[in-house]
């Protein structure tokens, strides 16, 4: 009959069989941690073009925009008017990819005429608040390649403010 030393060590070997084991590729650093994304929403929000330097040339981006240079003619056409950003709620990562939750403000700095852009004609001072989700599929190298999630939930639609 086994002693209870005996018995207590054949259990908990057993039970490291049901233990999940990280892989090497979970092991290795994670290149879009949380240090990285608060440098990429902060180039992001200053209008820097640098934010793109975190993607991958040929990203595939929300709008079915493609490529680095689609996405910064994309921005480009929106900044003249409007002032964009991203306040993070949440944020998660692993070596493949990541995932955020993010309030959007877009405040309109200047009138825009133009209903194609925004889907309507904007005046300054006009502000939208939104909620969504932002979903990050990264390449080997650590780059991003897809931003996708739904649509974000308008939290306010476009309305004068005053600060």
């Amino acid at each position: 009959m086994p002693n209870r030393r005996t018995l207590f060590a054949a259990t908990i070997a057993g039970a490291a069989v049901f233990v999940p084991r990280r892989s090497r590729a979970t092991c290795a650093s994670v290149p879009l941690d949380r240090a990285a994304y608060d440098r990429y929403v902060a180039l992001f929000n200053a209008a820097d073009p640098r934010f793109t330097d975190y993607y991958d040339d040929d990203i595939k981006f929300v709008m079915n925009v493609r490529g680095k240079a689609g996405v910064l003619a994309f921005y480009a056409r929106q900044r003249p008017y409007v002032k964009e950003s991203l306040e993070i709620l949440f944020f998660c990562s692993d070596a493949t990819g990541a995932a955020a939750e993010v309030h959007g403000a877009f405040r309109c700095i200047k009138d825009c005429d133009d209903p194609t852009i925004f889907g309507r004609a904007l005046t300054a001072g006009e502000v939208q608040r939104t909620h969504g989700y932002l979903l990050y599929r990264l390449n080997g190298h650590g780059k991003i390649s897809e931003v996708k999630g739904p649509p974000p939930e308008i939290i306010q639609p476009w309305r004068i403010e005053t600060s």
